[in-house]
């Protein structure tokens, strides 16, 4: 199956390892905080806040569909086995 339908029916598991998540939480704040002191605004001020959030949803929850979707994996071998340990599922 195409993993592109396989995602939109499918419930992914974790594809994020610590090091992306931490870029894409300091991206995001980037984004909050030029929109928040009006270095952005207007419509692509708002584009650029709800792009923000969502990036700050994929890595609150160590799941991201674009990730998952190009078959990609950013975890480390040492992530990996850590998960394994604790018998949390991942990509």
């Amino acid at each position: 199956m195409n993993r592109f339908f396989k995602g939109l029916s499918y419930t992914f598991n974790r594809n994020l390892g610590k090091a992306d998540r931490i870029i894409r939480v300091i991206l995001a704040m980037f984004v909050l905080v030029t929109w928040c002191f009006g270095i952005v605004s207007g419509t692509l001020g708002t584009i650029l806040g709800i792009f923000a959030l969502m990036i700050l949803g994929t890595a609150a929850t160590s799941r991201c569909g674009v990730t998952y979707w190009l078959d990609a994996n950013t975890m480390t071998k040492a992530e990996k086995q850590n998960l394994d340990a604790n018998g949390i599922l991942y990509e």
